[in-house]
């Protein structure tokens, strides 16, 4: 199964491909390109995702982290 729901085969499109975004169109040329073995290209791709080859990295832009803000209640101590 192929699909573009699959956060895992978006990641791994983008760490073989080295794309920062895949849209649906996009997504769809890889989709026509591996057919009629989807399901094997989906095992491929998981595994990338997955870490299974050292070195690959995922190329998505970085997001930004929010402000956090502070707790109100008190840290607790580590206890001796």
């Amino acid at each position: 199964m192929f699909s573009y729901g699959d956060l895992a085969i978006l990641r791994g499109l983008r760490m073989v491909y080295h794309h920062r975004k895949i849209d649906r169109k996009l997504f769809e040329k890889y989709r026509r390109r591996f057919s009629p073995y989807g399901s094997v290209a989906s095992l491929y791709l998981w595994a990338v995702a997955g870490g299974a080859v050292e070195g690959m990295k995922d190329y998505a832009p970085k997001q930004a982290n929010p402000q956090r803000t502070k707790s109100k209640t008190p840290r607790t101590q580590a206890r001796k």
